[in-house]
């Protein structure tokens, strides 16, 4: 019962709808190989300009991973909804700034990438520890991986992260998965 009661939190605390932006379709979509785990997904609209989207992995299984991805989201979101400009890589060195302590003390670690796209301008920044893959497609152009430039949060004290920008154009495509798309046997 207490697992069953566990995994109706976890699923609630995701997004239980994709935000309506024009011009802009998102689809999310979690679907956990035990009763909890440690991937999450969000969405944060922080004013009336920007989208933040964010995709984590927090290492180990069960109501462990459960516990800290919740700490985690709450963190990441909140800070998230305080940003009046996107600095996707200052988001991810606030989180790990402030979980750092409680990620080393229980020997965890998380994969986070955020995104914040500018929809008035058709820009994506975005910043990367440690998650894999991203994958983005250009209307006009091949498929490329967009690679973690830093690692995990929670492994060091500082945030290596770099922000990065990508002209986001219609017709664009940004796939961003958890090691259980590539792991999945069905």
């Amino acid at each position: 019962t207490d697992m069953d009661l566990a995994r109706q939190v976890q699923i609630r605390l995701l997004p239980q709808r994709t935000p309506s932006i024009a011009g802009i379709e998102l689809e999310a979509q979690s679907r956990p190989a035990s009763h909890v785990g440690g991937d999450f997904y969000d969405f944060v609209t922080s004013n009336e300009q920007i989208l933040t989207l964010m995709l984590g992995d927090v290492s180990g299984k069960g109501m462990p991973a459960a516990l800290l991805m919740a700490m985690l989201r709450t963190v990441v979101r909140g800070k998230a909804q305080e940003m009046t400009t996107p600095a996707a890589e200052r988001l991810l060195g606030n989180t790990n700034e402030y979980l750092h302590h409680d990620f080393s003390e229980v020997d965890m670690f998380a994969t986070l990438f955020v995104g914040q796209y500018d929809w008035r301008n058709h820009r994506l920044y975005y910043a990367n520890d440690g998650h894999a893959p991203v994958i983005y497609r250009p209307v006009q152009g091949p498929a490329r991986l967009l690679e973690a430039d830093a690692p995990p949060l929670g492994l060091l004290p500082i945030n290596l992260a770099a922000q990065y920008t990508l002209d986001f154009q219609p017709g664009d495509l940004l796939i961003i998965t958890s090691d259980g798309f590539s792991e999945a046997e069905d």
